[in-house]
């Protein structure tokens, strides 16, 4: 796997600092976004998330206890309006309910029982651990399997098996939590500009 200091520090070079980079203002929000952007685009979610605040939701308890037909149009336009209304319900009973508990549990612990909550599948565990209860989390999303196969990395196309795969680079490279969330967002504004470049090379219509 590729040295991920050396690129951390080529992309802080080409992008600068990103800093805390997921979007929000609060854990909760930032958990609730998380699951919102799943096959998703974030703008759609932002929308969502606004549309809770408006309607006083965007909180454990209120969220738990709203109709799901309300939190359905509210959250509409994420996409998926059976499962993420659903989902995203799951999640604030879970943090009105265990949020506190899990605080004291182990990375890996806590890990597990934020995979057990309906709708969180292991990258938003991941983000979720990162960037809501600041455990070290390192995101195999598609835009870090882009750019370190552009490096010439053999990246496993599961995502646990990625995860896997990248854990003794990430040993080595000894991140902080902060270092972490940092390399996340580096990582997407490479894998959005490979994207962009990637489809302006394309050839257009003859």
């Amino acid at each position: 796997m590729h040295d991920l200091r050396s690129l951390q520090r080529e992309l802080l070079h080409r992008h600068g600092p990103q800093g805390w980079w997921w979007p929000g203002e609060e854990p909760f929000e930032i958990a609730v976004g998380a699951v919102l952007v799943q096959r998703s685009r974030w703008e759609q979610a932002a929308i969502s998330i606004r549309n809770l605040t408006s309607a006083g939701l965007l909180a454990p308890g209120p969220l738990a206890a709203a109709d799901e037909e309300h939190v359905r149009e509210l959250v509409r336009g994420s996409g998926f309006p059976t499962a993420k209304p659903r989902r995203v319900q799951a999640l604030a009973r879970w943090v009105a309910e265990r949020a506190e508990h899990a605080r004291a549990l182990g990375d890996a612990a806590l890990r597990s029982e934020l995979l057990s909550v309906e709708g969180i599948g292991a990258e938003t565990a991941d983000v979720i651990s990162l960037y809501c209860f600041g455990r070290p989390a390192f995101i195999c999303d598609e835009y870090a399997r882009r750019v370190l196969r552009a490096r010439g990395a053999q990246v496993p196309g599961s995502y646990p098996a990625f995860r896997r795969a990248v854990a003794p680079a990430l040993e080595r490279g000894a991140f902080s939590v902060a270092e972490l969330a940092e390399l996340h967002g580096l990582l997407v504004e490479e894998g959005k500009l490979a994207s962009r470049a990637a489809a302006m090379a394309r050839p257009g219509p003859s």
